[in-house]
């Protein structure tokens, strides 16, 4: 098992503590650090809407972003690449 990590982020004035792998913490912050930026787009763009709202805007924003699937896409065939590399190396074994 991985070192994990306990962390907390905030999105929309509110902190949540969560555990992490500690190899990932980085590109988590990462990740949050893009979502507060998109919420604070939708502030701008909606004024007076309720906190819960941006963040909902933010999630439906990035499912059907074509980023996001695109990136999805990227991560699956990077996995199967390494997974046909070790194959190979088995059979050369």
């Amino acid at each position: 098992m991985e070192n994990q990590v306990s962390i907390n982020i905030t999105l929309c004035n509110r902190t949540y503590r969560i555990k992490v792998n500690a190899a990932d913490e980085g590109k988590i912050r990462e990740r949050v650090k893009a979502i507060q930026e998109k919420i604070n787009v939708f502030k701008k763009q909606y004024p007076s809407q309720d906190e819960h709202d941006y963040m909902a805007m933010t999630l439906i924003d990035h499912l059907t972003s074509d980023k996001a699937t695109s990136k999805d896409e990227t991560n699956n065939i990077q996995q199967i690449q390494q997974q046909l590399e070790s194959i190979q190396q088995l059979l050369d074994s």
